[in-house]
């Protein structure tokens, strides 16, 4: 059954077209959650993190999520010339965090109070839109933070001389892969993900990845987290740490459980968290439920305090 709180829609962004997935309108809370994803960058991955963050308000406080610039598959149009164009500045790192801060100013209105919920590379985003939003920021909650030495870090590590020298091998396959049917293309994703839980909007949402444009985005993306996200910005860090809460995970080879206890020793009054229940980097994959019921704990505390 389709859920009538729940809306999909493609909205243009500095030329590129940018799948938005709402919970919720926006009314009388003045509050509204606003979730910018990890790498890929696609709203449906985390369509049950929004549905029961949702109901967990009471249906009272809406759920967007905008994915990333180029990172969703989108059907073919006469302006694919002007979108991959666009592609080259707005789906770079930096290009990207533009991209979000334009339709935060565009299509939510300043006397909304903003609760910016970031996963993996979306937390450094968030930390890069602050300066510019501070007044209409209520809260951040930082999900499993990529925030600093992320080619150092033991996926980092790997990954980075493959995002370097072989993006375009990554490309082929997909390219390849992108002439089978959309059936055989399912039942391979069906596949990867055989003995694991998963709910069903994982399936729908890594169908993107069978599109080359999409896949070079996010690989290209990748590459620069590689280069960009080096040294923790504590001086960004120290002008906004009341509004900022972080939750690491235990055993997570993006961020280690040692950069969760270098971040304590440099901020010891920081609101951070680490994982007890071994919850994944990928946390949609399986824990979308159980985050949604962990955030939205946190969430009324903090709202509490405030109103107190």
């Amino acid at each position: 059954m389709e859920d009538i709180h729940r809306k999909s829609e493609i909205v243009h962004i500095l030329g590129m077209p940018t799948h938005i997935l709402k919970y919720g309108i926006i009314g009388q809370s003045g509050v509204i959650f606003l979730i910018i994803p990890g790498n890929p960058g696609i709203a449906e991955y985390y369509d049950e993190f929004m549905k029961v963050l949702y109901q967990n308000s009471k249906n009272t406080i809406p759920v967007w999520t905008i994915s990333h610039a180029g990172h969703v598959s989108i059907p073919k149009s006469a302006d694919n010339l002007a979108i991959e164009k666009a592609s080259y500045s707005v789906c770079s790192l930096e290009g990207q965090i533009k991209h979000k801060l334009t339709f935060i100013k565009d299509n939510i209105p300043t006397n909304v109070k903003l609760v910016l919920i970031g996963h993996s590379i979306g937390c450094y985003m968030i930390l890069k839109l602050l300066d510019d939003l501070d007044q209409q920021v209520l809260r951040c909650f930082m999900l499993f933070p990529t925030i600093e030495r992320m080619a150092e870090s033991p996926k980092g590590q790997v990954a980075t001389p493959l995002l370097k020298y072989l993006r375009w091998l990554g490309a082929l396959i997909v390219q390849g892969l992108s002439y089978l049917s959309p059936h055989m293309q399912f039942r391979l994703i069906l596949w990867y993900f055989r003995g694991k839980t998963v709910p069903d909007c994982i399936y729908n949402a890594s169908m993107s990845l069978f599109d080359s444009f999409c896949v070079s985005n996010v690989m290209y993306m990748a590459n620069m987290e590689m280069q960009r996200v080096k040294k923790l910005d504590e001086d960004l860090i120290k002008r906004h740490l009341s509004k900022i809460s972080f939750y690491y995970g235990s055993d997570d080879h993006w961020c280690p459980k040692s950069y969760y206890y270098e971040f304590k020793e440099k901020f010891p009054h920081a609101d951070t968290r680490l994982c007890t229940d071994d919850h994944d980097h990928a946390f949609v994959l399986e824990g979308s439920k159980q985050m949604a019921d962990i955030l939205s704990s946190w969430v009324e505390r903090d709202l509490h305090k405030i109103n107190d």
